[in-house]
């Protein structure tokens, strides 16, 4: 006699029932989201309403639109330290964003949080980042010192809002956003710089400001646990896979020729951080033990500090999280930044940790070897943008257009330039505004023969400053613009431009 098949009546899981049934396993300290009133049809069916489509939650939908995206689909070729094509095993910037997330989930699961919030954070958290890793950021932020600098967090941001604007929900641009430390010092008047020139959307009805609350995130703390559960499982990626591409690249052999110690030091951390096993040598070593045991850390560490904050629940999390602030006695604030955080590890264990990130940053970042991939990306990126924002022409008509647009906007709020820009739109009927007219009226002010014909009143001086205002704003607006595209690119795809226009057909692998 066979097993008789239970019929499930209740298939497919729609969104909404899909929403509930997580909902339940999500603790009180976890982000819930918000489950849509059902509409019926017509044919007297429920749906989910507003929905995209119903079988998936409204967070998975969005998480499933990061991976989606060119940007995301580029990291595959962009550096994380060292460029893959090397060797063809050292991490990209996808195959980290790929162990962020699932380390992320893991934490996420073991804690009762939300999954689907967790794994669209840690899709994104990269998804604005330049080619060539940190060193063509910091060349980028260099470069645009008088103009907010630049930091893939905030790109990131640019380039998802531009994209899908509020169908990104903002815990998930909050977390993105506050991935890194490095926003918990940084400068507000930097960061609203850095999202000038947004490009807008005609189907956008919520404004960039009344969605993306940058001013309230900035220089504090998450709000969502899953946010801080991201921030860590960032940093345990990247330490534990530096360190496997450290001891497999040539910068570990040359090191070790001329430092009898190293293998000893690094045994004698490990041996802090790795439960249960004692390494005399690196052979005993496995990046698998380091993981597990860093990661059991932070569970277990995190288990207890949310038991000890008296019914901990969604709502309070930021504000229990500035309550541990104090606690941090670092000089660095982003040591403060992540000494504070709920989801951390033991203190002891955090020290260790930071004797790790000590050890890689001084023999691996700052070895030759690195150095080298460093400085190839500096000359690539310092060229590129330079060339592209003096001869901006060289670029995607897309992005000449957005620079086009960007600058009329910003024209409105000119000393100088807002009543020629009132004055073009009063003279033109609504069919015949078109930006590249207005561009070039703009541009006229510049011309002698179009100076004669302004009004007697206008003064030499009034001239000048319309002409001053106008370079000044078209510069800001380019170089910004200009940064952004530089982002998007690929590592292949900024060294054939850069070959394309040098006229060279040197090889710049190193």
């Amino acid at each position: 006699m066979g097993t008789k098949i239970e019929i499930e009546k209740n298939l497919p899981l729609k969104s909404n029932d899909l929403e509930e049934l997580f909902n339940k396993h999500i603790a009180a300290y976890g982000w819930k989201n918000e489950i849509k009133e059902k509409v019926v049809q017509e044919e007297g069916v429920e749906d989910d309403a507003g929905d995209e489509e119903t079988y998936r939650t409204s967070l998975r939908r969005q998480r499933d639109k990061i991976l989606y995206t060119g940007g995301f689909r580029r990291l595959q070729d962009k550096t994380q330290v060292i460029s893959a094509t090397s060797s063809g095993d050292h991490r990209t910037r996808l195959t980290h964003t790929l162990e962020v997330e699932q380390i992320a989930v893991s934490i996420a699961n073991a804690l009762k949080l939300n999954v689907d919030l967790v794994s669209a954070i840690a899709l994104g958290h990269d998804v604005g980042h330049t080619p060539f890793g940190h060193a063509a950021e910091r060349k980028l932020s260099k470069l645009l010192e008088k103009e907010g600098q630049f930091h893939h967090p905030i790109q990131s941001i640019r380039y998802l809002w531009e994209k899908y604007g509020s169908k990104i929900d903002p815990e998930i641009y909050e977390g993105i956003l506050l991935h890194d430390s490095d926003m918990f010092k940084i400068d507000k008047k930097k960061v609203q710089n850095q999202f000038n020139y947004l490009k807008k959307s005609d189907n956008e009805s919520v404004e960039f400001e009344e969605w993306v609350k940058v001013d309230e995130w900035i220089n504090s703390f998450p709000s969502t646990l899953e946010a801080q559960v991201v921030i860590w499982a960032d940093k345990i990626a990247y330490i534990t896979h530096d360190l496997e591409d450290f001891l497999g690249c040539s910068a570990y052999a040359n090191l070790e020729n001329s430092d009898a110690t190293i293998e000893k030091q690094l045994c004698s951390i490990l041996n802090d951080l790795i439960f249960k096993k004692n390494i005399d040598s690196l052979k005993d070593f496995e990046s698998r033990d380091l993981i597990r045991s860093i990661i059991r850390n932070l569970i277990v560490s995190s288990v207890e500090t949310i038991n000890k904050i008296n019914n901990l629940q969604q709502v309070n999390v930021k504000r229990e999280t500035e309550n541990r602030q104090s606690s941090s006695n670092s000089n660095s604030k982003n040591k403060v930044y992540l000494d504070s955080l709920i989801i951390n590890f033991s203190k002891e264990y955090r020290d260790k940790y930071y004797d790790l990130r000590k050890f890689l940053d001084d023999y691996y970042i700052l070895s030759p070897e690195v150095q080298k991939n460093d400085a190839k990306a500096e000359v690539i990126v310092e060229w590129l943008f330079n060339k592209l924002r003096d001869k901006h022409k060289l670029l995607p008509l897309k992005i000449r257009n957005e620079i086009d647009n960007a600058i009329i906007e910003a024209a409105y709020e000119d000393k100088y330039l807002s009543k020629i820009v009132n004055d073009i739109y009063k003279e033109k009927t609504k069919e015949q505004r078109r930006i590249s007219q207005l561009i070039s009226k703009i541009n006229d002010i510049k011309e002698e023969s179009i100076k004669a014909k302004t009004k007697k009143s206008q003064t030499k001086q009034q001239q000048i400053s319309e002409e001053k205002s106008y370079d000044n704003l078209e510069k800001k607006v380019v170089s910004r613009k200009v940064a952004c595209y530089i982002a998007t690119m690929s590592d292949t795809y900024a060294e054939n431009m850069y070959r394309d226009l040098i006229g060279s057909s040197v090889d710049f692998n190193l």
